[in-house]
């Protein structure tokens, strides 16, 4: 796990918000704190769905939504002349991409994680394994560490 401070807000929250950037990632969960306090669960509700087969289309083979999905409704609550009190967003990163970084790692990772915290005036990003089972190997904390500084942050 890393953490890595951002200095360039601005230039972030565009990156994030209003571009393909991050569109790799899946949405756990996000909360904002403006005027009242939003909580979205990016589970998905494939119940919904149903047999209706153009809804289907729309559905994702994840557990989870895609950010491309959920950037402009997150994107609709964060935007206006003030800026959220806090925001934690939590993203996991596409399962496909997350076995390529691993390889053979990856045998007892659930998901790759990317924590985004703002509040007090800064901007935090941390990474983070979802482990399936307990294991003192650290492989997969390293391998994802090193991409996300030199590929993600």
């Amino acid at each position: 796990m890393r953490s890595f401070e951002v200095d360039n807000h601005k230039n972030f929250m565009n990156a994030l918000l209003m571009s393909d950037e991050y569109d790799m990632f899946l949405l756990k969960e996000a909360v904002i704190k403006t005027g009242n306090t939003i909580t979205i669960d990016g589970s998905e509700n494939k119940e919904f769905y149903g047999n209706d087969r153009d809804l289907q289309e729309l559905e994702s083979p994840y557990d989870y939504a895609p950010w491309q999905k959920m950037r402009p409704i997150i994107a609709s609550l964060i935007k206006g002349k003030h800026t959220p009190l806090s925001m934690h967003i939590v993203l996991y990163l596409n399962p496909e991409l997350a076995h390529n970084i691993l390889a053979d790692s990856d045998r007892v990772t659930d998901y790759l994680i990317l924590n985004i915290r703002y509040g007090e005036g800064k901007l935090t990003l941390t990474t983070g394994v979802a482990y399936k089972e307990f294991t003192l190997d650290k492989e997969a904390d390293n391998l994802w560490d090193e991409y996300a500084a030199h590929k993600i942050i």
